[in-house]
């Protein structure tokens, strides 16, 4: 009754017809509002198939095939772990005997998997030091987990929990998103049955970046800012491992980063008496155990990675400040092949003090939200130089500076 005396008293008053006009103004409003403010990224229109012809092109010139490279199910952890050092790689897929992959088995789920096993419960910090000859003898004969299927130990970590998994016709913001969240690698299935399932890791995504947008002229202004101006970097309080702790103690911390652990970091810096960093731990130096040199956990931090990697000495880690050029950074880490950056301080006293990192998920997350509609080309005057320089061994990136009327290119 009420809503009848309301529409009765609206027709005589005329509102009816000057709500209407009105909404209809309001409409419109929105939808010119959406269309000036539509965000632009430099991924919209293009798609993930765009990321695996560059790497089909890298692999041809390397001589090498876009056949995705797995493990099967019934694989050893310790078999496992031989293919991951061959390949130089961090995870593998698990292949079932019908041809499907049923997960993601990493270096991570691994280190979970040997540094939390039931023999190693016992070695906390204090305990480490009363170790007893016994006690390393029940380690050395333990060979369980390397003889056990790698398959058990996927979804461990968080990482491999869940299997990230897109079309190859799938939008490549799709996918850039994800990884900006922190996935470090995602399947791509493709539509062509013809053709088979690929992998696209954070440092594919970055290469693709560095060949295809890096020396686009509407980002050249952000390029040359420092990583602290835009705040790529959380600087708090880090986890950290001293190089005279034992190896088993440091990929425990490793997997309890606390914070570091949402920030998706597989790493610790390795700081000696002074709380200087000296090194870097990571998933990627359990790849040379086996069941023979399970001991060498509980050697120390330092002479376990001397010890895996055949050095006289811990790899120096890769560093950069918080007064560090975003360019500058991005050619630090495609120049070194890894996939983070330990931010240091500036003040004297400070610069071998970690104050944070700068991981690919942070570069990825930058290059993935900037807004291309509020920095139309024509506006731009900055210019990137020119940059040739090798990308390890496994890529070679010419960057060019082009007109602002052409589009960037890449070899």
């Amino acid at each position: 009754d009420i809503l009848e005396m309301m529409t009765d008293s609206n027709k005589g008053l005329g509102f009816q017809r000057k709500k209407a006009n009105r909404a209809a103004n309001m409409q419109q409003g929105k939808e010119e509002k959406h269309k000036t403010t539509r965000k632009v990224t430099f991924f919209d229109g293009k798609k993930i198939k765009d990321i695996l012809e560059m790497m089909t092109d890298f692999n041809t010139f390397l001589g090498l095939n876009d056949k995705l490279i797995t493990v099967p199910e019934k694989a050893t952890v310790e078999e496992a772990l031989k293919e991951m050092k061959a390949r130089n790689v961090t995870s593998l897929p698990i292949e079932g005997k019908d041809g499907k992959i049923k997960g993601l088995v990493s270096t991570l789920d691994i280190v979970v998997g040997v540094v939390f096993a039931p023999m190693y419960t016992r070695y906390n910090e204090e305990a480490t030091s009363k170790l007893r000859l016994e006690d390393l003898k029940s380690i050395t004969t333990n060979k369980a987990l390397f003889e056990s299927q790698v398959a058990n130990l996927v979804g461990i970590h968080e990482e491999t929990r869940t299997l990230s998994e897109f079309w190859d016709d799938d939008d490549l913001s799709l996918l850039a998103h994800r990884m900006s969240m922190g996935v470090h690698r995602a399947l791509i299935k493709p539509r062509d049955k013809t053709k088979k399932m690929r992998i696209v890791t954070q440092t594919d995504f970055l290469n693709y970046i560095a060949q295809r947008i890096v020396t686009d002229p509407r980002i050249a202004k952000i390029m040359s800012q420092t990583i602290g101006k835009l705040g790529l970097v959380e600087t708090t309080e880090v986890v950290t491992v001293k190089n005279t702790d034992r190896a088993v103690l440091g990929f425990r911390k490793l997997w309890m980063g606390g914070k570091w652990f949402d920030w998706s970091l597989s790493a610790l810096p390795i700081v000696d008496a002074k709380g200087e960093l000296v090194g870097n731990l990571s998933g990627s130096d359990m790849r040379n155990m086996t069941k023979d040199n399970l001991d060498d956990l509980l050697l120390s931090v330092e002479d376990f990675l001397w010890k895996m990697n055949g050095k006289s000495k811990m790899r120096t880690p890769v560093t950069v400040t918080l007064d560090t050029p975003f360019l500058q950074a991005v050619e630090k880490v495609m120049g070194n092949g890894i996939h983070r950056l330990w931010v240091t301080g500036t003040d004297e006293g400070e610069k071998k003090k970690v104050k944070g990192a700068l991981s690919l998920t942070d570069i990825i997350y930058k290059f993935s939200t900037f807004d291309l509609s509020r920095h139309p080309i024509k506006e731009v005057t900055e210019r990137l130089p020119a940059k040739d320089f090798t990308v390890t061994t496994e890529y070679v990136v010419e960057y060019r500076t082009v007109p602002a009327t052409s589009s960037s290119t890449g070899t």
